[in-house]
């Protein structure tokens, strides 16, 4: 037997299945955003990626790299077939170089003894300086060296000849004066205490010839107490 339903009952049906549906649909919805969110967020971190990063300026170096050559006008002016000169690098308050003399020495500044003519055949030296309390290479400095020196011995009379090697290092105190630019002069004086000595550890005479050769001025110690005189460039 058919029933007939009632139209206020399914009036409440309809009702209950559309509250159903809406809940539904208000569960969704934040679910559907939420799976939409990622993909639109790695773009927006690719674009961040491929933008380049911030570099810092490389900070600039206080002291400047340069260089300077000189010429020691003491040993041209009052020494004999006589060449002296120096060079290297500078670097702000600092000094590295080389210097090289050669000179024919004379009785009142070389020590000479009688009988004989006395010849450095070679001074080569290797220096280091720095300027005290300065960011540049000028005003008062000291400088290290060590000196690779050879002095050639000649008797008068007969002619015999004999060479003496020596090393030797010491220190040098200066004043480097830019008169214009960077064209100076300095006055320095210097001692150096020998390492290897000419006549040998004991300081025996040599000797040469017919005659001993003996010469206390280069036995312990050589100096050049009367400041001599540089005139150079530096850049």
């Amino acid at each position: 037997m058919n029933r007939r339903r009632s139209p206020a009952l399914s009036q409440a049906v309809r009702c209950v299945v559309a509250a159903v549906f809406a809940l539904a649909a208000g569960f969704v919805s934040p679910a559907a955003h939420a799976e939409v969110a990622p993909l639109v967020a790695p773009a927006a971190s690719a674009d961040a990626k491929t933008q380049p990063a911030p570099t810092s300026k490389p900070t600039a170096s206080p002291y400047r790299l340069g260089a300077h050559a000189e010429l020691d006008v003491g040993v041209l002016v009052f020494l004999r077939q006589s060449a002296a000169f120096a060079g290297g690098v500078v670097y702000g308050p600092f000094r590295a170089g080389l210097s090289y003399a050669t000179f024919l020495s004379n009785a009142s500044l070389g020590g000479v003894p009688d009988g004989f003519t006395l010849r450095a055949n070679y001074i080569v030296g290797l220096n280091a300086s720095y300027f005290i309390a300065r960011s540049t290479d000028d005003g008062l400095y000291v400088q290290a060296m060590f000196h690779i020196k050879q002095q050639g011995v000649t008797n008068i009379d007969t002619g015999d000849h004999k060479d003496l090697n020596s090393l030797a290092t010491g220190l040098e105190l200066g004043y480097v004066w830019k008169v214009y630019r960077g064209l100076y002069v300095c006055p320095r004086i210097g001692a150096l205490y020998y390492v290897k000595r000419p006549q040998g550890p004991d300081n025996e005479p040599v000797l040469v010839g017919d005659k001993y050769y003996d010469n206390d001025r280069h036995k312990v110690f050589d100096t050049y107490l009367i400041p001599t005189l540089s005139v150079g460039y530096s850049w």
